[in-house]
């Protein structure tokens, strides 16, 4: 069913990406470093990604979608480390060590700093490794490319990038070039830059709300967020579902599905490529988080659909009025338009469930929360479980009538059953399955009632009609009766018009659901699914693993700091980096969801990395001598290179992914926005908490 070219179309979309990303971060790093150094990261890009795919193939890990966005994610990521060595080795240089010298103290100074902040990131990106539930399992493949990368960078800035450094000193080209000149340079720019440091850190209280005015930003904007669970796929293919009485056969479902797809086709709204219909049955699984059903027989009054688009953006946009369309012509029965999601199935956008014991109680409860859904303005559709009702013949027994005529009640069930289900006369085989083959009889569909009073038994007199011994009717009651721990419920469930978030719809409700809840009688309950449930579920399981990490993470900056107020400094800057994300998921005009979470947990991890090494270099001078105010600025003069460098470059990484993914572009412009306000906490917010913290004067 699947189209035969649609995963090397996506696989040949993330080479694109792969490749534009190595071309960003390697011209970048040409731009700011110079040709030496970016031959070195050259060097470093292949060697560490062969690595991680030799870490992928030892765990087991396949080249996907996911586990190929982490490696260019990674890709920024992975010369960070490497830049920083060149860069303070070309700093040691400058100053008149020796290359053995040189490479000596820059191994010495770094291999702590170095190592606290790569295990950072990397704890900061094990939650989505090692936490729980579909939602994780989801994306833990971009996780683990992620960690595999940094990791193999830190091995090979300690001990590739110095001996690479060396050598390149000794060819004849580099002999008469300056390394410490190497990479863009500009003294105007360079003063006004030293004459901003000097002004921010004379009161060090500017530099901390210049640095923190981007993070309370984002905080302040994320309530303005919308929220979703997972972005839609970014696949031009579209569903309709349409669910008929429970009491329908299969023919006609097949006719309403005939002609709801004439109604697709015909209005011009979708170009449509293919359409493939599953009749009686759930679809399979034409994407790894659909689920084909509740049970192996499937329902004759279900129909499913899969369309194929010709343009994805035109699906897109006039999806939501298609599905209005749709669903406006077919009033009489539930049908759903909508686009497929990614991540872990969810089956109603808005669900709760009603426990108590009376069926009829439960019923007048489902439709009272049904109108109380019904009432958000994005609704489409709603239903209540028990109020699915079957029309029905009901044949009441006169006991006394069958006792005098001696009749055996078992043929009158058994005559009732054949007329029902028909008289099975043999199988036959379909594939593995045998089906029974029923003997029925052709009934007047206009007359259910007289066709079931004239049905007869045997009799002493040759036979006798059933009526003789009772009352047939028609009825109307619900055949539905569910049950969890031994106790009945009831599910109500609504579905959002397609474009629209479920989010906005549970704020909406919200006050009205609640006041519903207490109003419950004893004994009854309720609890909500859906959406919502998936999504806290998931977001549990994240934060709950995150927490274990983060203890980890003070633990290890604790030791690598050697104090405990530096150790909060830093910590401090984790929080604001997740106002960072926020704040680049308001500009990039996305949605807060799972993603948009990863986002701000990875962005911690990016975060604190800069801010280690600057705070390492200005400890590095302290160390010393007492340090002024003005030779502070000469050492955030002195990071500033290769800080924004490593922050381009990151940038590099992501910045195809905001084209070519919709998937991944809420985390693509959360974490580009936030490695850039992550820079100026690093040269802004760490100094002037030093200043402070040291009490430095002048």
């Amino acid at each position: 069913m699947m189209n035969p070219f649609i995963h090397q179309k996506k696989f040949d979309e993330l080479i694109k990406s792969f490749s534009l990303a190595i071309f960003f971060v390697l011209s970048i790093s040409l731009f700011f470093l110079g040709l030496r150094p970016a031959i070195i990261v050259t060097l470093i890009l292949p060697f560490s990604v062969c690595l991680v795919m030799i870490g992928c193939r030892a765990i087991g890990l396949p080249l996907h979608q996911t586990s190929i966005t982490g490696i260019i994610i990674a890709l920024g990521l992975l010369i960070d480390n490497g830049i920083i060595v060149v860069e303070d080795y070309k700093h040691r240089r400058n100053i008149g060590l020796s290359i053995k010298e040189s490479i000596n103290e820059s191994v010495r100074h770094l291999i702590i700093p170095l190592t606290a902040a790569t295990a950072t990131t990397v704890f900061a990106f094990l939650p989505i490794v090692t936490g729980e539930g579909p939602s994780i399992e989801f994306v833990g493949g971009l996780a683990m490319t992620v960690i595999m990368s940094i990791t193999s960078s830190l091995v090979l800035a300690i001990l590739l990038v110095p001996v690479l450094m060396s050598y390149m000193e000794k060819i004849p080209y580099f002999k008469n070039i300056d390394i410490y000149s190497e990479g863009y340079h500009n003294k105007k720019i360079l003063d006004h830059y030293r004459s901003f440091l000097t002004w921010s850190f004379a009161v060090p209280r500017r530099a901390l709300l210049i640095s923190i005015s981007l993070p309370v930003l984002g905080f302040l904007l994320f309530t303005t967020l919308p929220k979703d669970f997972f972005p839609a796929q970014d696949r031009d293919m579209f569903r309709i579902n349409i669910e008929l009485p429970s009491n329908a056969s299969a023919e006609k479902t097949l006719e309403r599905a005939k002609i709801i797809r004439n109604q697709v086709l015909e209005s011009g709204l979708v170009e449509v490529e293919k359409d493939y219909w599953f009749v009686g049955r759930r679809m399979p699984r034409v994407l790894m988080n659909i689920v084909g059903g509740k049970e192996k027989q499937g329902s004759n009054n279900v129909a499913q659909s899969v369309f194929f688009a010709k343009d994805y953006y035109q699906m897109i946009d006039n999806l939501p009025e298609l599905s209005k369309l749709i669903v406006d012509k077919n009033p009489d029965i539930l049908v759903i338009v909508d686009s497929f999601i990614a991540g872990p199935p969810v089956f109603s956008d808005v669900s709760y469930v009603i426990f108590g014991d009376d069926p009829f109680v439960l019923k007048q409860l489902g439709e009272k929360l049904e109108l109380i859904i019904n009432d958000a303005p994005d609704i489409s559709l709603t239903k209540s479980e028990t109020s699915n009702i079957n029309t029905n013949i009901e044949l009441e027994l006169n006991n006394s009538n069958i006792s005098l005529s001696g009749i055996n009640p078992k043929n009158l069930v058994n005559e009732l059953y054949a007329a029902n289900n028909g008289v099975i006369v043999g199988t036959m085989l379909d594939s593995n399955k045998e089906i029974p083959i029923r003997l029925k009889g052709i009934n007047k569909p206009d007359d259910i009632l007289g066709s079931a009073s004239y049905l007869t038994i045997p009799s002493q007199n040759g036979f006798d009609y059933i009526d003789s011994y009772g009352e047939s009717r028609i009825t109307n009651k619900s055949s539905i009766i569910t049950r969890q721990d031994g106790q009945r419920m009831n599910s109500v469930e609504g579905w959002v018009w397609t474009g629209t978030l479920s989010s906005a719809t549970e704020d909406y409700i919200k006050d009205d659901v609640e006041k519903f809840k207490n109003e419950l009688p004893p004994g009854y309950s309720i609890k909500q699914l859906g959406e919502a449930e998936t999504r806290g579920e998931s977001q549990a399981s994240l934060y709950s693993s995150a927490v274990i990490y983060m203890i980890l993470i003070v633990i290890g900056l604790v030791l690598a700091l050697n104090s405990f107020r530096q150790a909060a400094i830093i910590l401090s800057v984790a929080i604001l980096s997740i106002g960072l994300s926020f704040l680049g998921l308001f500009i990039g005009q996305q949605n807060y969801g799972f993603i948009g979470t990863i986002a701000a947990v990875g962005l911690i991890g990016l975060s604190i990395n800069d801010s280690i090494i600057v705070l390492s270099h200005i400890k590095e001078e302290a160390e010393k001598k007492l340090i002024s105010k003005a030779e502070l600025v000469e050492v955030v003069i002195r990071s500033t290179r290769h800080i924004i460098t490593t922050s381009l470059t990151t940038l590099g990484g992501f910045a195809p992914l905001i084209f070519a993914s919709v998937f991944f572009r809420p985390l693509a412009w959360a974490m580009s926005i936030g490695v850039l306000g992550a820079t100026m906490t690093a040269l802004l917010y760490i100094p002037a908490m030093f200043i402070f913290l040291k009490k430095i004067k002048y």
